[in-house]
């Protein structure tokens, strides 16, 4: 094959790769322009439900009922321009529900974290709005048997191994995932050291 055929081939790969790529990136840029919208509702609803099932509510599974439940039953609190607050009407008092931020073991984790109005450091629940903990270990904090087990505890918060029983400031642990455990703990104690200041002035 003479040199001009070989650059003359690899001209036309060089070409054939360029129109493929540019085909896939149109093909991505509409579908996620055509899902933006139903993508950011559906994250929207997603963090809505947390917050209600952080201050003792159950949303309901529909849709638009969840969203009904929660404009009616929710209402963004603190200072101006800021949302990481939630006053929750629910059947037996107010909860208070903060939005938190930590650092996991893969990851930032995401949680809603909901306490009775006293801000007495007893909580109403917890509900994970992010996490990227290893699946069968860190991502258990998402099952129902560790959140539900905050419900009604006051912190600040120690671990115990999985399966021991718990004083009233104590949450089960989840075997094999230790650093995901105490991130979970570190941003609940976190939320009851910041939650009585929340939305005062700081000191310049």
């Amino acid at each position: 094959m003479s040199k001009r055929s070989r650059l003359r081939e690899g001209a036309y790969t060089l070409l054939f790769m360029l129109v493929v790529t540019s085909v896939f990136i149109a093909a991505t840029s509409a579908t996620y322009l055509a899902t933006r919208e139903r993508v950011e509702r559906n994250k929207k609803l997603y963090i809505q439900r947390a917050i209600m099932r952080a201050a003792g509510i159950a949303p309901p599974a529909d849709d638009a009922k969840a969203a009904e439940l929660f404009a009616t039953s929710v209402a963004p609190e603190g200072p101006e321009g800021a949302t990481e607050r939630y006053r929750v009407a629910t059947p037996v008092g107010a909860a208070l529900v903060f939005l938190r931020e930590g650092a996991g073991l893969w990851g930032t984790i995401g949680a809603a974290v909901g306490f009775t109005e006293k801000l007495d450091g007893t909580m109403t629940g917890i509900a994970f709005t992010s996490q990227n903990e290893t699946p069968g270990l860190g991502a258990r904090i998402e099952e129902e048997w560790f959140t539900k087990q905050f419900t009604g505890k006051r912190g600040p918060f120690t671990t115990r191994p999985e399966g021991e029983p718990t004083e009233l400031n104590e949450f089960d642990a989840i075997t094999g995932a230790t650093i995901t455990t105490n991130a979970v703990r570190d941003l609940i104690n976190e939320a009851i050291r910041d939650a009585p200041n929340f939305g005062a002035p700081s000191e310049d």
